[in-house]
């Protein structure tokens, strides 16, 4: 039977780059285990935004820490690319968000993140694209941009491989063992025992099933699409990642003519098992981006539809995600919940994820994201209401 000091399942974002950061901090073994291809899940899918702008300290600071790792990742990885680039970051609000906007933004600031609030008349300084049409500020921040989780999580393996971490694909684990409250390691679907003195449970949509019967893992799975347009030769993309609080339409520039597309909807279905989660856009889709495109980005709606592709969101009562031991276990841990918020995250959260199983004290601290804050009757606030933005 093989034993080891940590395994870790899941080799997305959050599992990558936590195993990543557990032997270069001297962890001991560590394994990585996927039950398909490493980084084939959701992480596989996003949408590739990185901003800082957030209500609550812990995922400010998270993000911030983040993003200085993808800038330096040279410095900090040494291997391969995060592909960050500073697009430039824009959040355009509505009258109603304007007071809770401007709170952010000073928060934000405080933290020494370089960000400001845009009056209508100056947000064409930024994206000469979009109408201010109901906009009536908006939060910018010039090192928000785009990155790419598969040269990220492709980087902390080969990174994490040649420091002694082992990683097994097509290896799904069957059931997490324990000796009383204790977990002692994994059992695989081939029925294959492996031992080890902690588990990291970083299997985003896919944990409640991991852990059915060991704890009610408190979130929805909510569908969230991208749309990929191509615009025609000669026409203009888009020069800032926006999200637009007013019309709820995400815009990003892809490669070559590209542009991803995403409409948060409020009759989006909540899927009971990851799995269900369809791939393809769902008939619809189309109809919904083209509105709020009219509205936000009049020169980029009449661009034809080329793909796309559908998720899912692990999201839970605060849209905040879940960071530590799981309630009622020991040596068991949980890093999930992070749809919307992990990617340009995921840096820092692994080295705090490593700190945690470690003893050490982390150089954020993620105590209000714990598990068992919901049944604590604690939730993190929200300056728009419940959502991705958060």
């Amino acid at each position: 039977m093989a034993t080891y000091d940590v395994c870790v399942i899941g080799s997305g974002l959050v599992g990558a780059s936590t195993a990543n950061a557990l032997v270069r901090q001297g962890a001991g073994r560590v394994l990585l285990l996927d039950r398909g291809n490493a980084g084939s899940g959701d992480s596989a899918l996003t949408f590739g935004m990185v901003r800082r702008h957030y209500t609550n300290p812990v995922l400010i600071q998270l993000s911030m820490a983040g993003t200085e790792i993808l800038a330096n990742w040279d410095d900090e990885v040494g291997v391969g690319s995060g592909g960050y680039v500073p697009t430039g970051y824009l959040l355009p609000v509505p009258e109603r968000l304007v007071a809770a906007c401007q709170a952010n933004v000073e928060r934000q600031q405080g933290y020494g993140l370089d960000t400001r609030l845009l009056r209508p008349n100056e947000i064409a300084d930024v994206e000469p694209l979009l109408s201010t049409e109901g906009v009536a500020a908006a939060a910018y921040e010039p090192g928000g941009g785009v990155c790419d989780g598969r040269l990220m999580i492709d980087s902390w393996l080969l990174d994490g491989l040649g420091r002694g971490l082992e990683l097994r694909q097509h290896a799904p684990v069957s059931a997490i063992t324990f000796n009383g409250d204790r977990a002692t390691g994994v059992q695989l679907a081939n029925g294959e025992h492996i031992e080890a003195g902690q588990v990291v449970v970083a299997t985003g949509g896919w944990s409640p099933e991991v852990l059915a019967g060991i704890w009610a893992v408190p979130f929805n799975l909510v569908r969230i699409q991208v749309a990929v347009l191509r615009l025609p030769p000669g026409h203009v993309a888009p020069a800032a990642v926006t999200s637009d609080a007013v019309s709820n339409v995400v815009v990003r520039a892809a490669a070559g003519r590209d542009i991803w597309v995403v409409a948060y909807q409020s009759d989006t279905p909540v899927i009971g098992v990851r799995d269900d989660c369809q791939r393809p856009l769902l008939d619809g889709y189309e109809a919904a981006i083209r509105g709020p495109l009219t509205e936000r980005f009049p020169s980029l709606a009449t661009a034809p539809l080329v793909g796309g592709w559908g998720g899912a969101y692990d999201a839970t009562p605060d849209w905040h995600p879940l960071v530590g031991r799981v309630p009622g276990t020991e040596a068991l841990w949980i890093c999930a919940g992070w749809s919307g918020h992990g990617l340009k995250s995921t840096p820092a959260i692994g080295r705090v994820m490593a700190s945690l199983l470690t003893a050490e004290t982390p150089a954020i601290d993620v105590s209000d994201l714990a598990p068992d804050r919901f049944a604590r009757g604690f939730e993190n606030p929200l300056a728009y209401g419940p959502g991705a933005r958060a």
